[in-house]
C-alpha cells in the first residue's frame, strides 16, 4: 500500500487507542483466571488479535461485545496451533506460560519474529523441565513442563523475558527467583506485568535484583478490569503538536506505569509547551532545540523523538537504542533511512543517531514492514511532502490510524 502525504497541518483532538500492551498483559492474567473477566478496551490491533489467537489455542475463550472482551479461563482442552503472527511480546509470554501449564503447543512465527532473539529464554526453560524445537522455519514446538527453581537472565535483550517468567512461575508448586544478571532495561515494560499480576492476586517479592517468586499460587479474577490509554502511540499525535497545530489527546492517565509517559518530559525538553491535566494532554508547537536523550527504557520513543530531531535547531543525540535493531526492522537503521530520505542530516551510532535539525525536504520513505516508521513518516507530513511505501504496516497497533490522521488533517473536533 503506497499513500502520498502531501505537506499540511495536523491539529485537533484525538482520543487514546487502548494500550495494546497493557491489554496483551491483562488477557493473558484473564486467561489463567478461576472464573470468567471482562476486559474493558477493545483493540483491533494485531498484537492484540495475536494474543487472542494463541490464548484460545491454549484452551480460553475469549469473545468481544465491541466494548468489551470476555475472557473465560484456559481449560485442559487445547485447540491447536498458536499463531503469533509478527507479535514478540505473544510469543515471549506464552512459551513460558504454555510451558507452566504443561501443553505440548505449536506456535507459529511470522515476519521477522523467528529472528528476534529468544536465545536467553530458550536457555532458561530447557534448564528446567521444557524441551524447545525448530522443526521447520516459523515453526517452534514447546513440549515438557516447566520446573520451579532459580532463573537468571541478561536483562540487556527484552523486558518480555521477564514477563514471561513472571507470568509462568508462580504456577509450579515450587518457590522461584527471577534474576536479572545485569539491569533490565525498559523496565517499565516489566512494571507494567507486576501491576497486571497484582490485579489477580499474584504475590511476587523483590529482591535487590530480581524477584521472588511463590510457587502454587491461582490467579484469582477481579470480575472486571480496564486497559489504558496507550502512551506509545499517543507520543506521535503528541509530537505532531510539538510541529504544527496544538494537538489535545484524551484518556492518558498522569500516573500509569507505562514507561512512554515519559514522552512529555522528552517534549519539554525539545522546547515544545505542555500542558496535563488528570486524563488529556496538550501539545501546542514552540521553537525546538536539540537536546541528548537516552531511551534505554523506552526505546518505542525513538522514531517520533527523531522526528522531532529532525525538526529542531541544533543536534540531537539518541542513545541506549540498541536493541531496535532486533524490532519488525533494524529499526534505528529504518529510522535513519526515512528521515535521510526527507531530507535530514543523519548519523548512525553504535546504541542510537545523532541528528542535526533542520528543514524537511520531503521524499520517498519505506516503512520496512515496521508500524513505527509509517508512524513517523505519516507525522512528519506536517512538515513536508512525503510517499509512503508499505503503509498497511500499522495494523499491527493501530489499524485506525490513517483515519485519525485524516480528522487531525482536516481540523475536525474529534480524530477518533
Amino acid at each position: 500500500m503506497e499513500l502520498f502525504l502531501p505537506h499540511g497541518p495536523l491539529g485537533g483532538r484525538v482520543d487514546a487507542i487502548a494500550s495494546k500492551s497493557q491489554l496483551q498483559r491483562l488477557l493473558l492474567c484473564a486467561a489463567l483466571a478461576d472464573r470468567e473477566t471482562v476486559v474493558h478496551g477493545v483493540s483491533d490491533a494485531a498484537d492484540v488479535q495475536a494474543m487472542c489467537r494463541c490464548l484460545r489455542a491454549l484452551g480460553a475463550q475469549i469473545t468481544s461485545d465491541g466494548r468489551a472482551l470476555r475472557v473465560q479461563p484456559v481449560t485442559e482442552q487445547a485447540r491447536g496451533a498458536a499463531d503469533c503472527g509478527e507479535s514478540g511480546a505473544t510469543l515471549r509470554f506464552l512459551l513460558p506460560v504454555a510451558a507452566a501449564l504443561g501443553k505440548h503447543t505449536a506456535f507459529h512465527l511470522h515476519g521477522r519474529l523467528p529472528q528476534r532473539p529468544l536465545g536467553p529464554l530458550w536457555d532458561a526453560l530447557e534448564a528446567h523441565g521444557v524441551r524447545l524445537s525448530r522443526p521447520a522455519p516459523g515453526e517452534l514446538l514447546c513440549a515438557g513442563r516447566l520446573e520451579s527453581g532459580r532463573f537468571a537472565l541478561p536483562g540487556d535483550v527484552s523486558s518480555q523475558f521477564f514477563s514471561g517468567l513472571l507470568f509462568a512461575l508462580p504456577l509450579p508448586d515450587g518457590p522461584s527467583e527471577l534474576h536479572a544478571a545485569t539491569p533490565p532495561e525498559s523496565a517499565g515494560y516489566i512494571a507494567m506485568t507486576l501491576a497486571a499480576l497484582r490485579r489477580f492476586g499474584i504475590v511476587t517479592e523483590p529482591l535487590p535484583d530480581g524477584w521472588a517468586v511463590p510457587g502454587g499460587q491461582r490467579y484469582r479474577s477481579p470480575g472486571a478490569v480496564r486497559a489504558e490509554g496507550d502512551w506509545s502511540n499517543a507520543a506521535f499525535w503528541l509530537a505532531a503538536g510539538a510541529l504544527s497545530r496544538p494537538v489535545t489527546v484524551t484518556g492518558l492517565q498522569a500516573d500509569s506505569a507505562q514507561g512512554d509517559r515519559v514522552i512529555l518530559e522528552y517534549l519539554r525538553r525539545f522546547g515544545a509547551e505542555v500542558e496535563q491535566n488528570a486524563d488529556a494532554v496538550t501539545v501546542r508547537p514552540a521553537p525546538l532545540r536539540g537536546c541528548s536523550l537516552d531511551v534505554r527504557g523506552t526505546p518505542d520513543l525513538a522514531p517520533p523523538l527523531a522526528l522531532l530531531a529532525a525538526c529542531a535547531a541544533g543536534t540531537t543525540r539518541i542513545t541506549g537504542a540498541a536493541r531496535l535493531r532486533y524490532k519488525e526492522s533494524d529499526r534505528l537503521a529504518s529510522i535513519a533511512a526515512a528521515l535521510r530520505a526527507l531530507g535530514a542530516d543523519v548519523r548512525d551510532l553504535p546504541d542510537g543517531l545523532e541528528i542535526a535539525g533542520g528543514r524537511l525536504t520531503g521524499g520517498t520513505v519505506d516503512a520496512c514492514g515496521d508500524h513505527r516508521i509509517a508512524m513517523l513518516a505519516a507525522i512528519a507530513s506536517a512538515r513536508c511532502d512525503v510517499r509512503l511505501r508499505g503503509a498497511e504496516c500499522v495494523e499491527k497497533s493501530d489499524p485506525h490510524f490513517w483515519q485519525t490522521l485524516a480528522g487531525l488533517r482536516s481540523g475536525t473536533e474529534e480524530s477518533r
